[in-house]
């Protein structure tokens, strides 16, 4: 009879629980880049409208331009404000993730190395059952053998 592993469904559901466990980590993590992106740019508008407000103010612009790049910048912060607790949010839901995932490892290598273990076992114990049937045969071929020598 070969190999018969008792937990062996336990041991798929695990390996499948740690396949979902890391697809949402893949997910947590594309949402992470998806906000820093996101911040990236805004930051880059950003860097646009103070170097707009800038070259207003070097050419004296009226009062209406300015107060228009201001309020465009004051936003554009805002922004940036919102964007950055969104992507601390995404950054701690990815540590979450991981966490989970960890523990979802941790759950399937210890299923894992007891099946390991039992194989070993197994495999051990089928050795020294062969051993034995070829320790028999030998003894059963000289005790044959012997037997032929006596009789002549």
């Amino acid at each position: 009879m070969g190999f018969q592993f008792n937990l062996e469904g336990l041991l798929r559901v695990r390996e499948s629980f740690e396949k979902q466990e890391e697809q949402k980590l893949g997910v947590a993590i594309a949402e992470l880049k998806r906000w820093d992106a996101k911040i990236v740019a805004v930051r880059e508008q950003l860097a646009a409208t103070a170097a707009r407000l800038d070259e207003l103010l070097a050419r004296g612009a009226i009062g209406a331009d300015l107060h228009l790049q201001c309020y465009e910048r004051h936003l554009l912060e805002r922004l940036e404000k919102v964007l950055a607790e969104s992507v601390s949010a995404a950054l701690a839901e990815v540590k979450a993730q991981q966490t989970r995932l960890q523990a979802a490892q941790r759950k399937r290598k210890i299923l894992d190395n007891l099946r390991q273990r039992q194989l070993a076992l197994y495999l051990l114990t089928e050795g020294r059952r062969d051993q034995q049937r070829l320790d028999d045969t030998f003894l059963l071929r000289r005790a044959h053998r012997d037997s032929g020598k006596g009789a002549a």
